[in-house]
């Protein structure tokens, strides 16, 4: 039965695998040649950026930003990668506009089998177990309709409708989901 673990070294070439198919952890920006070589080259040094991140970001539009604290968790079957979930364990100005506390992605061979609604629901148990809060907040496009299924299915409340500050026309969802 697959699990939310975290990342380790002998996942490495199913997740390879997964960015070969079009896996991104970032539903923003696509994995290009060069990320997915620099994974290879150097798994190790992969493996400590994704389980210990570094402070800054790059934002969608190519500036940095301080990473506010989080941890990724990787889906996954036995050695079968699956998919990520990430986890912020606050939010800053721009988090709280969009983005929020959770954001999952699921590799396309593994999408519409119900993986990302399980992530989602592991996640929040994450987050139950390890973190101060009483509820998180979601983003999601209004043109992502699986994943604004997902996201109802895990009790997600719909604050408000918002425009995505990173994609121009974009709108979208802003759900809350109470953890206590």
């Amino acid at each position: 039965m697959p699990s939310l673990v975290r990342a380790e070294l002998a996942f490495i070439p199913s997740f390879v695998e997964a960015m070969r198919e079009g896996f991104s952890r970032d539903n923003l920006r696509t994995v290009s040649a060069g990320e997915i070589a620099q994974v290879e080259r150097e798994p190790e040094w992969f493996v400590r950026q994704v389980n210990h991140p570094p402070r800054q970001v790059v934002l969608p539009d190519g500036t940095l930003g301080a990473r506010v604290p989080s941890t990724e968790l990787w889906y996954m079957d036995g050695e079968t990668f699956l998919g990520s979930v990430g986890v912020r364990h606050e939010l800053n100005d721009i988090l709280a506009s969009w983005g929020g506390h959770i954001g999952y992605a699921v590799r396309p061979s593994a999408q519409r089998k119900g993986h990302a609604t399980a992530m989602l629901a592991s996640g929040l148990d994450f987050v139950r177990a390890n973190l101060p809060l009483d509820r998180v907040m979601l983003t999601v496009s209004l043109a992502n309709e699986g994943s604004i299924k997902v996201i109802e299915k895990n009790g997600g409340v719909i604050e408000a409708e918002v425009d995505n500050p990173w994609i121009e026309g974009d709108r979208g969802r802003r759900y809350w989901i109470a953890l206590r």
